[in-house]
């Protein structure tokens, strides 16, 4: 499938299309993944859809300008409108995957009469997790933060000993060593985190709106993660009558291939 560019002043924004359907799909991938992560995804596709499977600024083929310009709402709207003028369209679905439904929600919130549906699976933004915050801590903390993404091994051998002393989860300390196993994954690290603090959801603004437009939303999540569980996720969804929950038999990282999975036996 051939690459897309969607350039910006900002950065160059890939994305691959997939089918000429009039309903248009948004995807949004995880943290450290690309657009290839919903290769399983895309046999879901109908004969009237179209998937716009997009690379994450500083993930796969995408690239931003500036470590010192930030992703903002207000450049996140005109970004996505350009897509929109580029490939003529204007209302779409929103399917997103950890920091994909992060995405996902400041797009629904930036467009909430164009939003269709959303699907978001184990998504980032309703809870905040221990890394965004050490990574928006305001001077000393966030020089704090740098130092640790390009000087790891004594932070790893921290967590090693907070984790025989029972304070966190082995889940949790696979997934960053996971995430940070080169310096070129931690540089991504530290550039994702810095450039994409400010886009964080307003939650209260999205839970109105979705309870006005009764528009449809599931929230998928895996009963063996760790990282974005049904509970963290309770008192968002408990305020949207209209939303579908999906518990699935699933650890955070396969999420998306066990969707797939039921949806196709279906």
């Amino acid at each position: 499938m051939k690459t897309s560019f969607l350039k910006t002043s900002f950065g160059n924004l890939a994305y691959y299309k997939y089918g000429n359907g009039s309903n248009m799909y948004l995807l949004f991938h995880g943290f450290g993944q690309s657009s290839k992560a919903y290769q399983s995804f895309l046999p879901l596709r109908q004969a009237d859809e179209t998937y716009l499977v997009i690379d994450v600024f500083y993930h796969g083929q995408s690239s931003w300008n500036s470590v010192q310009q930030k992703l903002t709402k207000e450049i996140w709207r005109a970004i996505l409108l350009q897509l929109m003028q580029e490939e003529n369209f204007e209302k779409f679905h929103l399917v997103g995957y950890s920091m994909g439904g992060k995405f996902c929600l400041v797009s629904y919130e930036l467009f909430p009469n164009y939003v269709q549906s959303l699907l978001l699976m184990a998504p980032d933004g309703i809870k905040t997790g221990f890394w965004y915050n050490m990574a928006t801590f305001p001077g000393i903390f966030n020089r704090l933060f740098q130092h640790v993404v390009f000087h790891p091994a004594r932070f790893f051998k921290t967590m090693d000993v907070l984790h025989r002393m029972g304070l966190l989860e082995s889940s949790f300390i696979k997934f960053v060593k996971s995430q940070m196993h080169t310096r070129t994954m931690r540089a991504q690290v530290y550039f994702t985190w810095n450039v994409f603090k400010t886009m964080q959801p307003d939650l209260s603004s999205i839970i109105r709106h979705l309870r006005m437009s009764s528009t449809p939303i599931t929230l998928v999540t895996g009963k063996y993660d760790k990282m974005v569980t049904s509970e963290n996720l309770q008192k968002f969804s408990s305020k949207i009558p209209q939303i579908r929950r999906l518990v699935l038999e699933s650890g955070h990282n396969t999420l998306i291939d066990d969707y797939t999975k039921i949806h196709l036996k279906a």
